[in-house]
């Protein structure tokens, strides 16, 4: 039965719920796993319903994407104008929170919630703008996929590749008083995606090549999934703390396992670890510090909290004196429906307390109770090193104190009352508590009573004592000395243990940090080496396995000059092949100087961390030995990722070669065969007809000849270059480069065709310069020229225009020629494609606008064909990156 104090509600929760509900403007969420989930969609549909019941809901902006049907809900409705705004010579149109604030409707819909404004606006986000509207009191209904949550940045990165720059805080989702889940399924989606209703074809189609694979979009909705469950789980829990309810509610199971810091621990969390399996409950570990352990325990919990995230549980620390009750509130808090313990029996003087499971029968707690056997049994009296140079160290203080109390005491006892004399024996003791601790305060509270008897009260000079007062005195003395002594010794050790977690915490952040900016595994290894060395103060080497050798050796080591023995290095081999410690402090040559710590992640070895513990006139503490698992452990994850990210950019390389490299050999057959067909032709008709041919006929076939093989040579030249980068013996070797240059180069090259036809070039004298492969760019810009002029009258006008639009330079090719229909301006890119008409008639197409989409593409960049300003020929539009871009999913 719940007590009165246990139904009162919990203010926190009311606290939230009051925020939420009586906030002066309303957040609502539509979250989705990925793009074109139909978030957009859901948020218009909800709103017309509004609409219908009489509210004021106004469209703020909405990004439809081209989608028709997201554009018919937004018929009908009110819409505000939006801020035209001008970046780089280009004019965009963006969301106006003045326009909002203005007309203050009642509902206000903006779509993409982790949109980054253009230059220039009044905030560098869009959510910003939005906290600006909820802090005036306006509702505001807006869209954001899971993948721009801050909180699972890191997440999205490690499954899709791909790392979101535009990030959103968790504090707005959890601000929001609704967040409503849009879910699709994957296939659905992918669905959609080949009908084009997420985006164009051609973005499409890269798309589901890379961040829309079916694997990328499962993890994404377990992820959707997850953070709508936590979302509901954080509501269910403050309905029930402001409602008084004492809880659990079963909507969702939570396992608890509580430690106990002893040898159980061990067994005790793969039990509940296996049960939390058979249940597909959420589930995590608590132990109650109550500020007295000693390093062997503290120890021990460490090791199960390391094994409880192996086992992918959560971990917890409480303080607290009542283990009981903390344990009950956690749980209460918590929403927990299964607690897990262990069942043990008291050791030594606690014979007479009830052990933690009986005590929780009788709590009258609403949750399953699991108590797990002991897999072991342990003594009753545990012997302890009673002497230690800490003892020593609190004996002295006690005596040094309760002698500086006595000589203080004997010269002013004509002055004060024999209670008031107590009191300086009892400053002896909190002194004694605050500089050495508990167990030196009940040695002075010892010390003091003896010495305060013996001098003070009567008869003096011996330990007898006939008057009643007296007796009181020297037993209340005791008693309240004990009690000070044991509750300053608390505070004090809870003072050292937090100023101790506090420092390690700094430096552990700071070394995180650290970790997190280095961006190659040479940065990485000198920051984790540089720690153990400052830390531990002992000198530190990595090892690596020597390319096609059995052996490792010594990459990197601090100090820089430190070298290690032919029998250390024998024993690192041996600790990287089966993935083991060896050395000093392990089960393995323990009375080797060196101890050889293997990096693991995922089943891989990634090198071996050498100590020379020999240096150090101790062993390693407890304390320092989980300090030094969880900086290797850290140490090797940071090492995975510098891996995974070398690896990556290596497989979207050798993707993108593979593709080119086919590209160019599909495309032989198509592209050489005119060239070959007119150099056999002229030669031919020179060998049979020579003698009928003027002399200005075989000048002509000897010209057209000479054309010929150089324009033949240039694509088996372009050929063989591409097919050694498809091999990896060509690296695409990137230079700065001017736009002039390249441009400059392809007309030089193309002197011949470019004849009689009129060149016209414009761009800024102030565009940046690319960081790109001169030859395969110009290249690519050769291709072009010589398709525009081939397909364009004689005398005709080619112009070429350039500019710049946020990362990305773009360059555009206009011909007068006939022009490509609207339906084959995406298919004039693929292989083998010849319609008949246009640019892609019978003449060719140089090496093939898929070729030169191969070479754009390997630089990062895009291709594509677009109507013709002047509504004549065709415009092929290149665009290029100025920097290294991500890929930026957009939302849907």
């Amino acid at each position: 039965m719940a007590t009165d104090d246990e139904r009162r509600p919990d203010p926190d929760a009311l606290l939230r719920q009051t925020v939420r509900r009586e906030a002066r403007g309303a957040l609502r969420i539509f979250l989705g796993a990925a793009p074109g989930v139909g978030k957009t969609y859901a948020m218009l549909c909800a709103a017309r319903e509004r609409v219908a019941a009489g509210e004021d809901v106004v469209i703020g902006i909405v990004e439809s994407h081209g989608r028709a049907e997201t554009e018919a809900l937004c018929e009908g409705m009110v819409r505000l104008p939006l801020a035209r705004m001008t970046h780089h010579g280009r004019t965009f149109e963006e969301f106006d929170p003045d326009a909002a604030l203005a007309r203050r409707p009642a509902i206000l819909l903006v779509d993409e919630l982790a949109h980054r404004n253009i230059p220039g606006s009044r905030h560098p986000r869009r959510y910003q703008d939005i906290e600006e509207l909820l802090d005036a009191g306006i509702d505001v209904w807006t869209t954001v996929n899971v993948q721009h949550l801050e909180s699972l940045n890191d997440a999205v990165a490690r499954i899709t590749g791909v790392r979101m720059r535009e990030t959103v805080p968790d504090a707005l989702l959890e601000r929001a008083r609704d967040v409503s889940l849009v879910d699709l399924t994957p296939d659905e989606l992918l669905k959609r995606l080949r009908q084009g209703k997420v985006y164009v074809p051609e973005q499409a189609r890269a798309a589901m090549e890379g961040y829309f694979s079916e694997p990328n979009l499962n993890a994404l909705r377990e992820l959707a999934l997850q953070t709508m469950a936590e979302r509901v789980d954080s509501d269910v829990r403050d309905a029930m703390g402001a409602s008084g309810e004492t809880g659990p509610w079963p909507v969702r199971p939570h396992l608890l396992v509580a430690l106990s810091g002893g040898s159980e621990d061990a067994a005790l969390v793969r039990a509940a670890h296996r049960l939390a399996e058979r249940r597909r409950a959420a589930w995590r570990a608590v132990y109650v510090d109550r500020g007295h352990d000693d390093p062997e325990r503290r120890l021990a919990v460490e090791n199960a909290f390391a094994q409880v995230n192996r086992l992918g549980g959560e971990t917890r620390r409480l303080y607290g004196y009542d283990r009981l009750q903390e344990l009950l509130d956690y749980a209460r808090q918590h929403n927990v429906t299964t607690l897990v313990v262990g069942r043990s029996r008291p050791s030594g003087w606690r014979l007479w307390r009830r052990p933690l499971a009986r005590r929780l029968l009788t709590s009258g707690g609403a949750f399953d109770l699991v108590v797990v056997a002991e897999t072991e049994r342990r003594p009753r009296w545990r012997a302890r090193h009673r002497f230690s140079p800490a003892s020593w160290t609190a004996g002295i203080v006690a005596l040094g104190a309760t002698l500086a109390a006595l000589g203080l005491a004997l010269s002013v006892q004509n002055w004060f009352s024999l209670a008031d004399l107590s009191l300086l024996f009892l400053g002896a003791v909190l002194i004694s508590a605050l500089l050495a601790g508990t167990g030196a305060a009940m040695c002075s509270a010892l010390l003091g009573s003896l010495a305060f008897n013996f001098f003070f009260t009567e008869p003096k000079l011996t330990l007898v004592m006939v008057e009643r007062d007296q007796i009181l005195t020297v037993v209340f003395f005791l008693a309240v000395a004990v009690a000070v002594g044991q509750l300053a010794g608390r505070g004090r050790r809870r003072l050292l243990a937090l100023r101790e977690s506090r420092d390690q915490t700094h430096r552990l952040l700071a070394y995180v940090q650290s970790l997190a900016v280095a961006t190659d595994g040479d940065s990485v290894r000198q920051v984790g080496l540089k720690t153990l060395e400052q830390w531990l103060h002992v000198p530190v080497a990595f090892l690596e396995r020597q390319a096609g050798a059995e052996g490792v050796r010594v990459s990197q080591a601090e100090p820089p000059a430190t070298r290690l023995p032919e029998a250390a290095l024998l024993a690192a081999a041996w600790s990287w092949q089966h993935a083991k410690p060896r050395g000093q402090g392990t089960d393995t040559l323990s009375g080797q100087g060196w101890r050889l710590l293997p990096l693991k992640e995922h089943g891989h070895v990634l090198g071996i961390v050498a100590l020379n513990l020999e240096q150090r006139e101790a062993l390693l503490s407890p304390e320092e030995e989980a300090l030094l698992a969880t900086l290797l452990s850290q140490l090797a994850m940071a090492l995975e990722r510098t891996r995974l990210v070398a690896d990556l950019g290596a497989a979207r390389l050798s993707e993108e070669n593979e593709r080119l490299r086919s590209a160019l050999l599909a495309s032989v057959s198509h592209d050489l065969r005119t060239p070959l067909a007119s150099i056999i032709g002229s030669a031919s008709t020179l060998r049979e007809l020579e003698a009928q041919l003027t002399e200005t006929d075989r000048y002509e076939l000897l010209d057209g000849i000479l054309g010929e093989s150089e324009r033949l040579n240039r694509y088996i030249q372009n050929l063989l270059d591409m097919t050694r980068l498809g091999h990896g013996t060509l690296k695409i070797e990137r230079d700065w480069v001017a736009l002039d240059d390249l441009i400059a180069a392809a007309i030089k090259r193309l002197g011949p065709q470019l004849e009689g036809h009129e060149l016209v070039c414009s761009w800024p004298d102030d565009l940046p310069l690319l960081y790109v492969h001169p030859a395969l760019i110009e290249q690519a810009f050769v291709n072009i020229l010589d398709n525009a002029a081939r397909f364009s009258p004689v005398h005709g006008r080619l112009t070429i225009v350039a500019g710049m639009e946020s990362d990305w330079l773009w360059l555009r090719v206009i011909d007068q020629g006939p022009g490509i229909p609207a339906d084959l301006r995406e298919r004039v890119f693929d292989m083998f494609f010849t319609g008949g008409e246009g640019d892609r008639g019978r003449h060719g197409s140089g090496l093939g606008l898929a070729i030169c989409r191969g070479m754009i593409g390997a630089h990062g960049g895009q291709i594509r064909a677009l109507v013709s300003p002047t509504g004549e020929g065709t415009c092929i539009e290149i665009r290029l990156p100025l920097e290294s871009n991500t890929m930026e999913a957009g939302d849907g």
